[in-house]
């Protein structure tokens, strides 16, 4: 019995950078209540699958990236495929760059996921512009992309908490696969 609990455990913990996505999702979606821009909250998600595809590459996958952005699309009412495409394209540039990301500071990752967060917010913004045929106002875009950059950090603290409490091999007795 106590064997197939601890498979339990490593299967559950396994799933933790989808389920803290997901969990981010749900909670990226309520409003912030700011004056005048209502439907405002910050792209947790974007920084969910930022940080896993950074650190736990081997458990946020591209299609657990894309189907948390399909998720998103689906929950959010916005274009279908847009944040699955914006969040496959993060979760590439995070693997892709994560030797460079594991070795830096945090100051580093916060720079460069500002970057990554001020590509996806202009490209967001102007596909949505085409698929309407209207110039929708920056501003909202604008108070998103702040919103998002002051609250990475807060993000980021509490996944790294997550991972050092629940996915190191010292704490789970199981090893990284891509560590």
């Amino acid at each position: 019995m106590s064997v197939l609990l601890r498979q339990a455990g490593h299967q559950i913990r396994a799933l933790l950078p989808m389920l803290s996505s997901l969990a981010l999702v749900l909670a990226g979606l309520l409003p912030i209540g700011l004056p005048h821009f209502g439907s405002v909250s910050p792209a947790l998600a974007l920084m969910s699958v930022f940080y896993w595809s950074i650190f736990r590459s081997d458990l946020m996958t591209m299609a657990g990236a894309f189907l948390i952005g399909l998720i998103l699309d689906l929950l959010s009412g916005g274009p279908p495929g847009l944040n699955a495409l914006t969040l496959l394209l993060t979760h590439e540039l995070g693997v892709s760059q994560r030797r460079v990301f594991l070795g830096s500071s945090f100051l580093v990752n916060w720079c460069c996921y500002a970057l990554v967060a001020t590509a996806a917010a202009a490209v967001s913004w102007a596909l949505v512009c085409l698929l309407h045929w209207h110039l929708f106002p920056v501003v909202p875009v604008l108070a998103q992309w702040g919103l998002s950059l002051a609250t990475y950090p807060m993000i980021y603290w509490l996944l790294s908490l997550l991972e050092r409490r629940y996915l190191r091999p010292e704490f789970t007795g199981f090893a990284a696969g891509a560590r």
